[in-house]
Parts: C-alpha cells; structure tokens; sequence
C-alpha cells in the first residue's frame, strides 16, 4: 500500500529535523513512504532553514509551505498533496520507533481497519518535576495516559479502540475516510486568534465513532514524543487548560447547543478529594481555573459574534483561513456606528 506521512511544523527548527531523520532511520525510502514536511512558518529564515534541509533530505522528502495559520491548514494541505491512499499524521516534536512503519501497516492490511495509532512515550529534556506524576492517569484500556502532555501507552493492542483515543501526534487514517469524514477541526492556532480555535482530531474522531469506522491501537507503532522542560511547568499546564475550555466549548457547540454568554465552565470547580496533594493539588486547582476561563471567553464570544458562531459550524475546514476571519473581524470594527 502507498503511504504518506505528513507532518506539520511551526517554529521547531530542530526537533523536525530529528523527525525527519527517525522516518528515514525507521525505512521511509526502503519502503516507499513520501515525508511531506508542510512548513507553516511566518519566519522567513526558518523557512530557509527548512526548504535547505528538506532538499539536503532528498526522496521521499517533499516540502510544501502552507502560509495560512493553524496547524489543520497545514494537514489539509498535507492530505491534499499526498499520494498515499494511508496518510501518517505525526508532530515535529516526535521520532518513530524502528518497527513503526511495520506496525501501521500491518494494521491496515485489514481492510475494515480505517484509522491507526499507538503509543507516545516521553523523552523529557530536563528534569520532571514531581508533581508531574499526579497527571498521569490509567486508561480505560489499560497502561497510562496523560492528556497534558499527549503521552498514551496502553501497553498491549487493542482492536476497535475508541477513536478518540487515537491522537494527533499519532495518527494514520485511510485517505478516503478522511475526506469522508471532512477533515479536521481548527487546532494550535496563535495566540492571537484563539477565538478561531477548535477541537482538532477530536471532531473528526467523534464522527468516526458516530459513524462506526473501526479504529485500532497497535502497541509496536510507538514513537517518542520529546518533553521540553518548557512543558513543565504550572503556568505551561494552565495554559494547556485554557487551550481545552475553548476546545471544549467548540465541540459542544457543534453537537447543536447553543453557546451562553453566562454558563459557567463544566470542570469541576475543587479538585477531587484524596487524588490530589501537596504541589500537584496546587497545580490542578490552576488548571480548573484556566479551563473554565477558556471556555467562558469561548462561549461569549460565540454568543455575541455571529461570525464566529457561524465559523464553528461550517460544514467543513478546508478552505478555511484564519487570516480571513481576522479581517473581517477588524473590518466590523473599524465600521462606522
């Protein structure tokens, strides 16, 4: 079977070349894999950089350059160049493991099969602080998950897994599905966009399931998710709340319920008795702040902007362009009462 794998980078100069280097390690050229690198940089510099070592690279390397902002512009743009009838979603902050590729597509040989993942283990840069370990929870499969910092091992295969535990930085998916299921939601947009952000793999997995396509997790389709201590941190842990309020609030909005200017955020306001103590108890009662201000400033904004609102329910993302929204925005505001 063809296979592309397509990864998205923005602002990782390094860890995508070490990407990069681990397909290749893993057989990528042997097995006739394309790599579509899909620079979605404003740097110019780190487009230069990045044009050079994918050229360097050589086959099956290609380079494209998605200018619109959000890392799903970037995956569409991916899934509209590939030529592979698998497409391989993964992060640049990643590096497969050497029976990967074999893995995936082991899994695929069964047709029925259309979406594939496996696990992301840590490589932390720095020292974990030992709050850290409070986050990690079991799953509902087995092994251990930590959605905080999008690390998964359940530890063993698992036949008809629940779709929407197969995440972004890990993520191969039949190419016609994709497209049946109409892509992915807005996801990572800049800061300064946030209002446009969406739920990302999660709204296309939640159709999935809906819809019945058969997901499978494969233990040896494991790959290395690097940690940087940047990462770390309570205040880097409330910002990743924040991120999922508005998440949250996207999807919600998208299974028909109409947003409120004045609900209060879903997460729990105190943390769970016993779970939680010293630092970490500190650090998740920061966080049920950050996710309930995420998703209160999602919710009134889609509540009084009926742009946005309108945004969050279109049909699919794959014209879609931020910058577009963003200006029609300033637009409004600039208008004259």
């Amino acid at each position: 079977m063809r296979a592309s794998v397509i990864i998205p980078t923005r602002g990782r100069p390094v860890a995508i070349k070490q990407a990069m280097r681990s397909l290749q390690d893993a057989g990528a050229r042997e097995l006739g894999v394309e790599v579509l690198v899909v620079d979605n940089n404003v740097d110019l510099a780190l487009r230069a950089d990045l044009r050079r070592a994918c050229e360097l690279a050589g086959e099956p390397v290609r380079y494209l350059v998605e200018p619109a902002p959000g890392q799903t512009a970037a995956r569409h743009c991916g899934a509209s160049e590939a030529r592979g009838e698998i497409l391989i979603y993964v992060d640049d902050d990643v590096q497969v493991s050497a029976r990967w590729f074999e893995a995936i597509f082991r899994a695929f040989e069964d047709k029925s099969i259309a979406i594939v993942g496996g696990p992301s283990v840590p490589v932390f840069d720095g020292s974990v602080p030992p709050w850290i370990w409070d986050f990690i929870e079991p799953s509902p499969y087995g092994g251990w998950w930590c959605g905080w910092l999008s690390l998964l091992d359940i530890g063993r295969d698992v036949d008809d897994i629940d779709p929407t535990w197969i995440w972004g930085l890990n993520f191969s998916i039949r190419r016609q599905v994709l497209f049946d299921l109409g892509g992915f939601h807005p996801d990572l947009v800049p800061a300064d966009l946030q209002r446009w952000q969406g739920d990302g793999e999660t709204g296309l997995s939640l159709r999935a399931k809906v819809g019945g396509v058969r997901a499978a997790f494969r233990h040896d389709a494991l790959l290395h998710h690097h940690i940087g201590t940047d990462r770390m941190t309570p205040e880097a842990f409330a910002k990743r709340a924040y991120y999922q309020g508005i998440c949250d609030s996207f999807t919600r909005i998208r299974q028909g319920i109409e947003p409120s200017a004045t609900a209060p955020g879903p997460m729990a306001a105190r943390p769970e008795e016993g779970r939680w103590s010293g630092a970490a108890r500190e650090v998740r009662a920061a966080t049920v702040v950050a996710y309930n201000e995420g998703w209160t400033f999602h919710q009134r904004e889609a509540a009084r902007d009926i742009r946005l609102l309108a945004w969050v329910r279109r049909p699919d993302f794959w014209s879609a362009d931020i910058r577009d929204e963003a200006r029609m925005l300033a637009l409004a505001s600039n208008a004259p009462a």
